[in-house]
């Protein structure tokens, strides 16, 4: 059986490859301290009598924001209770393959936690993944075929919390290689209660009109999908709903990006990934770091980090630079789309600078701290037996 399981700020939707329906849990975990059991979802609400068992009914924020919640005498860390939710909602399917667990957010915090609580649920690291939505829709489009996909495909997401707008658009390179990078826009809050009469309705008309109108370009659409709890009855949206489908023709799915996460999980499993394409999502970076050095007296770009690769798993990403008289490290950024090269630079703790005229050992290190946000620390680690090293380091957030 294979898992495509897509979590937002309230609840887990999960599906398989084997039944088309789709089910909901509550994203909450919760404790009878009576008979020391954990329940998830919908059963520990149920559980949750005469105060026995206690809900955690926010765990998406406490992921988020590194909160613990305390039942009974014990304090729980976000990483534990996401564990215990994914241990427990895995208990529920047999004979599983692979899992794919899909987040709204590309929230290191968020992405980081759930993919520790599968490690410690599922030991073969090639049978589960954790990444963003844009990851599924990306594999949702390859399983229909390139004739799918030979124009943009844009995707509207409307939750209790936001509309979302993605769209992914193909580049070709000259070397034959093509980009598939994924726009992602949000909108403001829009609750789904404003549909609650007919003025909320026409004002709600009114806004995913005018999102629409600013996403959409004036291209040829092969498809236009719609997800989410909001588009359950899309016939409300006149304007909104007349205006995308004289574009092109119009797909409605409620629960599009849990059953996307199970394809996932398929190309996953089938190792189904085109080698000549380079995905560029929010998963992933945009960007092509190098560092610029001296080799054998010649200068020389070596390359640290490739678009395509995903962001949140380059942490601590280490080497050493050994540096003469040079007081800066230099690095290249290259966008690869836009063909814009940028270069900045790191200088050395001013410590080390005490050895002047000789040759000094640094440790580099690389970590994303979001997609577009790169941290990097250089750290005096000596010179073998000629030079201890020091307690020195310099740390820099550089903007890509």
């Amino acid at each position: 059986m294979i898992l495509g399981i897509c979590i937002d700020e309230n609840f887990a939707y999960v599906s398989t490859d084997t039944d088309s329906t789709v089910i909901q849990y509550p994203f909450a975990v919760g404790k009878n301290l009576v008979s020391n059991n954990w329940f998830v979802g919908e059963e520990a609400r149920v559980e949750n009598v005469d105060n026995v068992d206690i809900v955690i009914d926010k765990l998406f924020y406490l992921l988020e924001n590194d909160g613990n919640a305390r039942i009974g005498d014990v304090t729980y860390e976000a990483k534990d209770l996401a564990r215990i939710f994914i241990s427990n909602l895995l208990q529920k399917y047999e004979n599983i393959e692979c899992v794919t667990v899909v987040v709204r957010k590309n929230n290191v915090k968020i992405l980081s936690k759930l993919k520790v609580a599968l490690s410690q649920c599922i030991e073969d690291k090639y049978k589960y993944k954790v990444t963003t939505y844009s990851e599924a829709f990306v594999s949702y489009i390859k399983s229909k075929g390139s004739a799918y996909y030979s124009n943009p495909i844009a995707l509207f997401d409307f939750t209790e919390k936001a509309l979302t707008f993605y769209e992914l658009i193909r580049y070709k390179a000259k070397n034959d290689i093509e980009y598939w990078k994924v726009e992602v826009e949000e909108h403001l809050a829009l609750p789904l209660d404003l549909l609650s009469g007919d003025p909320g309705k026409k004002v709600c008309d009114n806004l995913l009109y005018d999102f629409a109108k600013k996403c959409l370009k004036e291209e040829n659409y092969n498809n236009i999908i719609l997800s989410g709890l909001g588009f359950k009855d899309s016939s409300v949206y006149r304007e909104f709903m007349t205006y995308v489908c004289s574009l092109t023709v119009v797909d409605t799915d409620a629960d599009f990006f849990s059953k996307a996460a199970t394809l996932l999980s398929k190309d996953l499993l089938d190792d189904n990934f085109d080698k000549n394409v380079v995905l560029m999502t929010d998963a992933r970076t945009l960007v092509s770091i190098r560092l610029l050095a001296i080799v054998d007296n010649a200068n020389v770009k070596i390359d640290l980090v490739q678009p395509g690769e995903e962001w949140f798993e380059i942490y601590n990403k280490s080497f050493n630079v050994i540096l003469d008289e040079e007081k800066v490290v230099r690095f290249e950024c290259l966008k690869i789309i836009e063909g814009v090269i940028s270069d900045f630079l790191i200088a050395v703790p001013e410590n080390t600078r005490l050895r002047k005229d000789k040759t000094n050992l640094f440790e580099v290190a690389l970590t994303f701290l979001q997609q577009n946000l790169l941290q990097v620390n250089i750290k005096d680690i000596g010179f073998g037996e000629f030079y201890e090293p020091t307690v020195s380091s310099n740390s820099k957030d550089i903007e890509l």
